[in-house]
């Protein structure tokens, strides 16, 4: 699975797909994660969060770094240093950022809950105006 943005390079993300080889076309699991991502920009994901296929991250570090994202609870966050910690490499904060940036799978692997350290948004590549609305969105539904 790839998601991308608007703002992302469709070459580059065609380049991506086709150093994977063969992709699998499966209609329900495309429309049952559309469900789910749906939900998810509204900050109420409904069922099991979509399986990812990984392979489109390169190192064991990044694995590393998306799982520390993943054990980040939906209307919490993390900051930069934070996740470079909790990854292992408390002084890799500038890759940490470039893993977030480079996420195949923003949303369902939510790097949208990394921070900076003073607790502003920072970037994302979906704008920081989907990323402010995504932790609002997730705090509003904890919190309900």
């Amino acid at each position: 699975m790839r998601i991308a943005f608007d703002r992302d390079d469709r070459d580059e993300i065609d380049r991506e797909l086709a150093a994977l080889g063969t992709v699998r076309e499966d209609p329900q699991a495309l429309a049952n994660t559309l469900d789910w991502l749906a939900g998810a920009v509204a900050g109420t994901p409904d069922g099991p969060t979509p399986a990812c296929d990984l392979r489109l991250v390169s190192t064991s570090f990044a694995r590393d770094v998306l799982a520390a994202i993943e054990a980040v609870p939906a209307g919490r966050t993390i900051s930069y240093a934070e996740l470079a910690a909790a990854a292992g490499r408390p002084r890799a904060v500038r890759a940490v950022a470039h893993v977030c940036a480079t996420n195949p799978v923003p949303l369902v692997i939510g790097c949208h809950r990394v921070v900076r350290s003073d607790g502003s948004a920072g970037e994302y590549g979906g704008g920081r105006e989907l990323k402010t609305h995504l932790i609002t969105s997730e705090r509003v539904a904890a919190a309900g």
